[in-house]
C-alpha cells in the first residue's frame, strides 16, 4: 500500500469518527442553546469540566496506543491481547473513585468560579448527572485505543454514528419534553449522554467478548505490561489534566467578563472544535503510523508518514482559517440569532482564524511525538506555554483591562509557540531511539 493510501485509509474514517465523538457534546450544546444564555453558559462550562474526565482517559488511550501500535507493527498478537486485558482491568478498578470525585466536583466548581445563580443550578445538574458514566468513559477509551491501534477505525465509526443518532433523539425527547417525557432542560441533555455512553460501552464489550477483534478476549493481568502503559500514559494524563485545568481557569476568566461574552466565546469555540476535526483525524493517523513504523523497526517510514499526514492536515486547516475570517457571522448563526452573542462569537472566530495553520502543526506533531512515547517532552512544552503565554497574559487582560480581545490574542500566541517547539522537537529526531 502506498504512503498516500496508507494515510488516507486511516484518516478518512477517523474524520467521521472524531466528528461523531464531538457531535454528541455539540448536539447537547446546540439544543440547549434554544433555552437561553444561562443554559449555554452552564453546558459550555460543564463540558470544560467534563474535559478533565477525558484528560484522565488519556492515561489509557495514549499509553496503551503507544504500546499496542508497536506490538501490531511487530505482529505480536498475544502480547497485544494481554496488554488490552490488563488495561481494561485497571480502568474498571478506578471507576468508583471517579464517580465520587466527580459528584463532589460537579457540586462545587461552579461556586468556585462565582457563576451566576441560573448558571450555577443548571451546571450542577449537568455535571452531577454525567458523573455516573465517568467509569465507562475510561473503558470506552481503552477499547477505542485498541481498535485504532491495529487500524480498525471503522468499527468505532459505526458505533459512534449510532451513538450520535441515539443521543440526538434522546436530547429532543428529554430536553424539550416530547413523546410523553417531562421537559428536563439541561439535565435531560446529560441523561441523553449517559444513555449514549452506556450503549457504546455495551457494543464495544460484546464485540470484544465474542472475539470480533484482533485481540483474544481474556481476563488476565500483567503488571509488567501495565507499568509500560502507565510509563507513557502518566505524563500524557498529567499534561492533559494540567491543560484541561488551565483551560478551565482560562474559560472561567472569560465568564468574569459577562454571560453574553462567555456565551459568544463558547459558540465560537464549538465551531472551531468542529471545524478542525478533520485536521485532528490526520493527527491521530500520524500517531498510529508513528507507532506501527517504530514497531517495524523503521523510523524513516514513521517520519515520512507523519510528514505526509501533516501536509494533508495543513491543507484542511488553511481552508478552515479562510472560512473563520471571511464568514464568521454565518457560522455563528448556526447556533444563535442573538445579536450580542453572535457579535462576540464572530470576534473569536476572526482572531483564531489567524492561528489555524500553526494549530494543525501543533496537533499533528504533538500526536506523533506521543505515539513515539515522547510524552514527558510534550508535557513540559504544553504546560509551560499554556501558563506563560496564555494564562498569565489572559489574567492581565481580564482583570486589568476587562478585555476579551487580549484573551484571544494570548490564546493564538500560545498556539504559535507550541507549533514552533513541537516542530523543533520532532525534527531533532530523539524519538527514533525511545523505548516504551
Amino acid at each position: 500500500m502506498s504512503a498516500h493510501r496508507r494515510v488516507l485509509h486511516l484518516a478518512t474514517p477517523l474524520v467521521f469518527n472524531l466528528l461523531f465523538n464531538v457531535l454528541i457534546v455539540y448536539t447537547d450544546f446546540f439544543m440547549v442553546a434554544k433555552l437561553g444564555e444561562e443554559a449555554i453558559a452552564a453546558v459550555g462550562m460543564g463540558t470544560q469540566i467534563w474535559g478533565i474526565c477525558f484528560a484522565i482517559s488519556s492515561l489509557f488511550y495514549t499509553g496503551q496506543s503507544a504500546l499496542l501500535t508497536r506490538f501490531v507493527g511487530a505482529k505480536e498478537q498475544k502480547r497485544a491481547s494481554l496488554t488490552l486485558s490488563s488495561t481494561l482491568l485497571f480502568a474498571s478498578a478506578i471507576g468508583l473513585p471517579l464517580i465520587l470525585s466527580w459528584n463532589y466536583l460537579g457540586q462545587h466548581i461552579f461556586i468556585w468560579f462565582g457563576a451566576p445563580e441560573g448558571v450555577l443550578s443548571e451546571g450542577q445538574a449537568y455535571i452531577g448527572t454525567l458523573a455516573y458514566v465517568a467509569p465507562l468513559i475510561m473503558i470506552n477509551a481503552v477499547f477505542d485505543s485498541a481498535f485504532s491501534a491495529y487500524g480498525n477505525v471503522r468499527t468505532a465509526l459505526y458505533i459512534n454514528g449510532a451513538v450520535v443518532v441515539l443521543n440526538a433523539l434522546l436530547d429532543y425527547l428529554l430536553i424539550f419534553g416530547h413523546g410523553g417525557f417531562e421537559a428536563m432542560g439541561v439535565r435531560g441533555a446529560a441523561i441523553a449522554t449517559v444513555v449514549a455512553e452506556i450503549f457504546s460501552f455495551t457494543v464495544f464489550t460484546l464485540l470484544y467478548l465474542r472475539g470480533k477483534t484482533f485481540y483474544t478476549p481474556m481476563v488476565r493481568f500483567s503488571k509488567k505490561l501495565l507499568v509500560r502503559v502507565l510509563r507513557v500514559g502518566l505524563p500524557s494524563m498529567a499534561e492533559r489534566l494540567l491543560s484541561s485545568t488551565s483551560y478551565l481557569i482560562f474559560t472561567g476568566m472569560v465568564l468574569v467578563l459577562g454571560t453574553e461574552i462567555y456565551a459568544g466565546f463558547q459558540i465560537g469555540f464549538r465551531i472551531e472544535g468542529l471545524a478542525f476535526m478533520p485536521g485532528i483525524a490526520f493527527a491521530v493517523t500520524a500517531s498510529i503510523l508513528m507507532g506501527q513504523g517504530l514497531g517495524e523497526k523503521n523510523p524513516d517510514k514513521s517520519h515520512a508518514d507523519v510528514m505526509l499526514s501533516l501536509k494533508y492536515a495543513l491543507a484542511i486547516m488553511f481552508s478552515v482559517s479562510l472560512a473563520f475570517m471571511l464568514i464568521p457571522e454565518k457560522l455563528g448563526s448556526i447556533f444563535t440569532q442573538d445579536a450580542g452573542i453572535l457579535h462576540y462569537a464572530s470576534i473569536y472566530l476572526v482572531i483564531v482564524g489567524v492561528s489555524q495553520v500553526p494549530l494543525g502543526i501543533q496537533f499533528v506533531l504533538y500526536k506523533a511525538l506521543n505515539g513515539a512515547g515522547a510524552t514527558r517532552e510534550t508535557f513540559w512544552i504544553n504546560t509551560a506555554s499554556m501558563w506563560l503565554i496564555r494564562i498569565i497574559p489572559s489574567t492581565i487582560s481580564v482583570y486589568l483591562f476587562h478585555s476579551v480581545t487580549g484573551v484571544y490574542l494570548a490564546m493564538i500566541a500560545d498556539t504559535f509557540v507550541k507549533a514552533v517547539l513541537f516542530w523543533r522537537l520532532f525534527h531533532e529526531g530523539n524519538w527514533r531511539a525511545l523505548k516504551v
